[in-house]
């Protein structure tokens, strides 16, 4: 018996909804270091530094990221998706602030961890789990922390991809 894998290919997909399959790289910005910059040199050979706004997805294999997805926010900012589910989190990519999307919604900054109050990031994501009594009464009782955090939307995700 045979077993066959289709060949993963990275690729980008533009926000007008075109894919474009290549390699993709991270491009460090020669005036600027911290702006984070991707490119892609596609099958023709042809390289095209990306630009956020006109990014919808990139899926990178063996980048400086790894294996990951990694979107765009407010058409400004790389992100790299850090947990799936019915909630997505998503990092900044080079940074420690964090997104959410519910059910495909658009991402939106939803920081929790870090430096920020326990708290505040507690009350940012409760509303997250509002549809589940179960997990928000779990969620209650504990603080806010980051590692909470990802727990408890773990958890929340394992109810629903079953």
């Amino acid at each position: 018996m045979t077993i066959s894998t289709a060949q993963e290919k990275e690729y980008v997909v533009t926000k007008k909804g075109d894919t474009i399959y290549g390699k993709v790289t991270r491009a460090t910005g020669f005036l600027n270091a911290s702006k984070v910059k991707f490119k892609i040199k596609d099958l023709n050979g042809d390289k095209k530094v990306l630009n956020p706004k006109d990014v919808e997805t990139i899926k990178s294999l063996k980048g400086v990221d790894g294996k990951s997805i990694i979107k765009t926010v407010y058409d400004d900012w790389y992100v790299k998706l850090i947990i799936d589910g019915k909630i997505k989190v998503y990092q900044l990519v080079d940074g420690v602030i964090f997104f959410t999307s519910k059910d495909n919604s658009k991402i939106k900054s939803n920081d929790f961890g870090g430096f920020n109050n326990r708290k505040e990031s507690h009350s940012r994501i409760r509303p997250l789990f509002s549809d589940n009594p179960t997990i928000l009464k779990e969620f209650d009782s504990l603080v806010g922390t980051e590692k909470n955090i990802k727990y408890m939307i773990e958890k929340y995700n394992s109810l629903y991809n079953k």
